[in-house]
């Protein structure tokens, strides 16, 4: 289809990332997809993707559902079976396992998952149309309006922003974001290991910052570590064999030598707090709508529950509602706030308390990891937690 056809469709989203596809699969031929950018290109058939995400029991059962898990090569998707977190006195420990049969999360590169759901999209019937520049939207009650660059304009019933952290949808309907830069930068590369990784995920809270070892498929495995800025520089800076070493001496050698296997990369991390995310006629999902910090990995799932639950508010309106309803929005807008409020808080306070370098602040922290690990039921709570 044609970016420069203008027409009405029922639903319009912007952004052609994996929550707003995930959402448009899921509402299937009502939807119309705008992407800015060009097409996705192939997957690189040996390397893995830098951007690895931990996909949750839910996320696994939504993509399922909307066709996409299914188009996910099995040997690039690696379960976690165990997880291990570590505090800073080299002593502290609290371990806990899946129950049989399911596994705690699944590591899937962000390529390969945003290529199945996009696959499963137009087999759903979705036009998907990339290089779609847009000048302007605007919504109100009776719908919404997208000016595109090439001169026609699009209405729709509903506009979905779906556009990422730097939102501009968010920006034209004037809804206002709260940003909280933290100190840390986001350090990110593939090992290969000398003992491969078993399905076991590993986090160190360390003074230096938080350090998680996610496994990947055989020998390989994802680190992400959330480091001062000066340390990320610091690391940054380094040759592939000193970076090696730092992350295997960090780790404790858990698996052996270790050998870089990527390039590495760095993200800036911030809390991004959106108290409203419907206007008459508009919505924002995924990273449009909130940013957590990394060290919980829910980042990625608050967004698929976003395109879950707006889909099924809208599946569930009434004969009389119509998609962009104020009501109909603002009903999915109280029921998103509980979830996403609850996990900013809880990666927030965490990263705070993890973030103090005081005496008090390290033994209270390792006094909790050392009492959760002494409480079957509460390790049972985390992996049902982990879980959702």
């Amino acid at each position: 289809m044609s970016a420069s056809a203008a027409g009405r469709g029922r639903i319009l989203v912007m952004g052609g990332g994996a929550v707003g596809l995930a959402f448009a699969a899921a509402c299937a031929d009502e939807v119309r997809v705008l992407e800015a950018g060009p097409a996705r290109p192939e997957t690189d058939p040996e390397g893995f993707d830098i951007r690895v995400f931990a996909l949750s029991g839910g996320t696994r059962d939504f993509l399922d559902g909307i066709g996409a898990w299914g188009r996910m090569p099995p040997s690039r998707i690696a379960p976690v079976t165990r997880m291990e977190v570590f505090g800073d006195d080299g002593a502290s420990r609290l371990a806990f396992a899946a129950p049989p049969g399911r596994p705690l999360a699944w590591i899937a590169e962000g390529n390969r998952m945003t290529r199945a759901i996009e696959e499963a999209a137009r087999g759903r019937g979705v036009a998907i149309e990339t290089d779609c520049r847009w000048k302007s939207v605007a919504a109100r009650a009776g719908g919404a309006q997208v000016e595109l660059e090439a001169g026609a304009t699009l209405e729709a019933d509903l506009l979905v922003g779906a556009d990422g952290a730097q939102s501009r949808v968010r920006a034209e309907l004037a809804l206002p974001a709260h940003a909280k830069r933290y100190p840390e930068t986001a350090v990110v590369a593939h090992f290969r290991c000398e003992k491969p990784p078993a399905g076991v995920a590993r986090q160190w809270f360390r003074r230096d910052g938080i350090l998680a070892w996610l496994p990947l498929p055989g020998d390989r495995m994802s680190i992400v570590w959330s480091a001062r800025d000066g340390l990320a520089d610091e690391l940054a800076a380094l040759d592939p064999e000193a970076l090696a070493r730092r992350v295997r001496d960090a780790g404790g050698a858990a698996l052996g030598e270790l050998s870089l296997d990527s390039a590495v990369a760095r993200f800036p991390l911030r809390l991004v707090r959106v108290p409203r995310i419907a206007v008459p006629g508009a919505v924002l999902v995924g990273d449009a709508a909130h940013g957590v910090h990394p060290l919980a990995g829910q980042g990625v799932n608050l967004g698929f529950q976003d395109a879950a639950g707006l889909a099924r508010t809208l599946a569930a309106r009434s004969p009389l509602e119509r998609p962009g309803d104020y009501a109909l929005l603002r009903r999915h807008e109280r029921l998103r706030h509980a979830d996403v409020a609850a996990m900013q808080f809880v990666t927030d306070r965490l990263e705070w308390l993890f973030g103090i370098d005081a005496t008090i602040a390290a033994l209270a922290r390792n006094a909790g990891l050392r009492a959760v690990e002494g409480l079957p039921w509460a390790k049972r709570l985390l992996a049902a937690q982990a879980m959702r």
